[in-house]
């Protein structure tokens, strides 16, 4: 949960944490750590609870974002809040707040916030559901609100790896064979039963042949063995390569020599 907590706080944090370190040895680590304190609020490394307990004094919204305000308890910045969950709490100047009650303002706040950068990051591209954790990850998001929000996006339908992988497999299989698809997609986060269900006899032997035809006369190029590797490199598997294969020479694409070479 990020909040900016009171120096003089992080200033008695970082004093008592050199105070606990062997003799003073490892300053740098308690530096750290008050850092670490100021960034997120109420929990340390070391699981101390801080404890910000008294009443609202003001609360002012954001200059920099409208959707979110400033708290002030006891004439202190304590911590940002999403706008909307600070309504829902009906926090107003003047309550008295406990840490428990400040803490699960602070959660939907967040869950709010997670939620809000997962839709605006899914309306650019469809998403796996592993893509959407990384991203939320990256943006330091707790590992239960995550949880939480990918749920929630589950419940509202903007995430299915199911419909995810069909999406992906049409956007790709005309550029790309089967094997190459499938690893990508299992690298997405893709369940194995996904891939194995949807790309079951999926790859025709056209999308082959017409990869391999453009493939020649982009390089201009009648070597067989070439296009064979390419073709290779793009995932199709070795029956789709050779039917594609046997179907350019047909055409008279290569020269009689590279007969010798199949």
């Amino acid at each position: 949960m990020r909040c900016v907590i009171n120096k003089k706080i992080c200033l008695l944090a970082m004093t008592n944490l050199r105070r606990i370190s062997t003799n003073g040895c490892y300053p740098r680590l308690a530096d750290k750590i008050a850092i670490a304190i100021q960034k997120r609020c109420f929990c340390n490394p070391f699981n101390v609870i801080i404890q910000v307990m008294g009443r609202i004094t003001d609360i002012q919204k954001q200059k920099r974002n409208k959707t979110r305000v400033s708290i002030f308890i006891d004439d202190e910045f304590v911590c940002g809040l999403d706008e909307v969950a600070a309504c829902s709490a009906r926090l107003k100047v003047g309550d008295e707040i406990t840490p428990e009650e400040l803490k699960s303002v602070m959660k939907k706040s967040e869950l709010n916030s997670a939620f809000e950068r997962a839709v605006s990051y899914l309306s650019s591209s469809p998403r796996s559901k592993k893509e959407i954790r990384k991203y939320l990850k990256d943006k330091d998001y707790d590992v239960d609100i995550i949880a939480q929000t990918i749920s929630k996006l589950e419940a509202y339908r903007y995430i299915d790896d199911y419909t995810y992988a069909q999406s992906y497999i049409k956007s790709k299989s005309k550029k790309y064979g089967s094997f190459r698809i499938a690893s990508e997609l299992k690298g997405k986060g893709v369940a194995a039963e996904i891939i194995s269900e949807l790309l079951e006899g999926d790859e025709t032997d056209c999308a082959a042949y017409d990869v391999a035809k453009k493939y020649i006369k982009s390089h201009k190029t009648t070597d067989k063995q070439k296009l064979k590797r390419f073709m290779a490199g793009r995932g199709f598997s070795w029956s789709a390569i050779s039917d594609a294969v046997s179907r350019l020479a047909e055409e008279g694409a290569f020269d009689s020599d590279d007969e010798y070479y199949d």
